[in-house]
């Protein structure tokens, strides 16, 4: 028992550390979201420890540990309660004493008590060069106090002392200072000095950990101009050729969020001509490029010629998966032959839900009116395309009334409702039938087609046929 125990704990603070060393690293590259997973994994398993394990020789370990991963995550309760009992160990070193503080100092700059973080940290700082000024300092004690004098600039920025920013500023490096200030303009939403000094560096080539971060928060906040400027700036550049690409590709995600399709679409190519070494990046562009393609895809041998001649490089991506598996659905549907029409009108949903193609599904319904005339889904297939066609839905809307008016779908333009009609209820019934059989066959057709598309690439062309 005492065995399974101690087992337990050794597993417990290993998975604490292990979880802190990858949420960090992941931080430092500007990958915010994926460190959030880790650090919330680290805080996990050191209170597992300080739970089951109160009065072992790592409990001040695990109450670092906890702190910081807690205070990371926005739980500034947890986070407060296990650094205030850290704090008060007389024998804690300075090092663990100052990560303890910059902890702190997180959490206050989430509740905006400033004073109280910078005298935190103005004592921890000079305890800090005392200690160096008797010892040589190491790497790890000279990067512990960049961090504490970095988190005091961002303190002073936001208590509008900029002689003492500056003088701090000065003190970590010429290449730290100004993106501190640019990640400061951004915590502030202060826009306008934001995309000025992101423009800055962009134009000189200067490239920094938190680039990438800075421009995902910019475009969580719509600020997607900005981005696009940024990405303009580091075309002419001097930066890493993968840096470029993945600034590009950010940008045209965020231009493709702010529905500028054309703007989107030039970034996205940018990334294929001046990324080529970077395949992980040239594989997620092109694979946008043809999703961009596939949403305004009008006829069903347009969609069949972007899914047959999709460049090899998009393969393998998760965009380019997620459409290939949504247009082998469609076929399967499209291709059936189903005279209750249910198959068609499912691959109409599935070109507008899952493919984002409103203009694929309108024409996959009009030719189920055409085609099928009097299948029970026809109805159903016209009132959903008048609802996608705006120029067209007073046409549809008296064909709807005129040919079908004993239907549910004419009694839902007339006001009336359909409650449990039996046409309702028959039509569900086809469809969830057809439905239930095409994605029964989704897999075997996904794995048939992969298996046929790894074997021919003879087909794929260059990305230069979807910019």
């Amino acid at each position: 028992m005492l065995l399974s125990s101690s087992c337990a704990y050794y597993n417990g603070m290993y998975n604490a550390r292990q979880s802190m060393r990858r949420a960090e690293a992941l931080a430092q590259k500007g990958l915010t979201d994926s460190a959030a997973v880790h650090y919330a994994r680290a805080a996990e398993a050191a209170e597992f420890v300080l739970r089951r394990h109160a009065d072992s020789p790592w409990k001040s370990e695990a109450l670092l540990l906890a702190g910081q991963a807690s205070a990371q995550t926005g739980e500034c309760v947890t986070a407060t309660d296990r650094l205030t009992t850290l704090l008060a160990v007389d024998s804690l070193s300075l090092d663990d004493r100052a990560r303890a503080s910059l902890a702190f100092a997180v959490c206050n700059m989430q509740s905006a008590e400033y004073s109280a973080a910078a005298t935190r940290l103005e004592a921890v700082d000079i305890a800090l060069t005392q200690a160096d000024s008797m010892d040589a300092a190491s790497a790890q004690r000279r990067e512990l106090r960049n961090s504490v004098r970095r988190w005091r600039a961002r303190i002073a920025l936001a208590m509008n002392d900029a002689a003492l920013a500056d003088q701090l500023l000065r003190d970590l490096s010429e290449r730290d200072a100004p993106w501190e200030r640019a990640a400061f303009a951004v915590s502030q939403r202060d826009w306008a000095r934001a995309d000025a000094l992101l423009v800055a560096r962009a134009t000189v080539g200067d490239v920094h950990p938190m680039l990438e971060s800075l421009l995902r928060d910019a475009s969580a906040q719509r600020q997607y101009s900005l981005v696009s400027r940024v990405a303009d700036a580091y075309v002419g550049s001097q930066a890493p050729r993968a840096v470029r690409a993945r600034v590009q590709l950010l940008a045209g995600d965020a231009a493709a969020l702010a529905g500028d399709s054309a703007t989107a679409r030039t970034h996205y190519a940018r990334v294929l001509t001046r990324a080529l070494a970077d395949s992980v990046t040239v594989r997620d562009a092109s694979a946008r490029l043809i999703q961009m393609a596939v949403m305004r895809a009008d006829s069903i041998p347009t969609l069949r010629a972007l899914l047959d001649t999709a460049p090899v490089e998009a393969r393998g991506s998760a965009v380019f998966d997620r459409i290939e598996a949504a247009s082998v659905l469609f076929f399967s549907l499209y291709d059936a032959d189903d005279p209750s029409g249910a198959a068609w009108y499912l691959a109409g949903e599935v070109a507008r839900d899952s493919l984002s193609s409103p203009r694929l599904a309108l024409s996959v319904w009009r030719e189920l009116e055409t085609r099928w005339p009097d299948a029970p889904l026809t109805p159903r297939a016209l009132y959903a395309a008048h609802m996608m066609a705006p120029d067209s839905a007073d046409a549809m809307k008296e064909r709807l009334l005129a040919r079908y008016s004993a239907s549910s779908m004419a009694s839902l333009l007339r006001g009336e409702g359909v409650g449990e009609s039996a046409d309702q209820r028959a039509a569900d019934a086809l469809l969830d039938s057809r439905w239930r059989l095409a994605v029964r066959g989704l897999e075997e057709a996904l794995r048939l087609r992969r298996s046929i598309s790894r074997t021919d690439t003879s087909r794929a062309p260059s990305n230069r046929e979807f910019r």
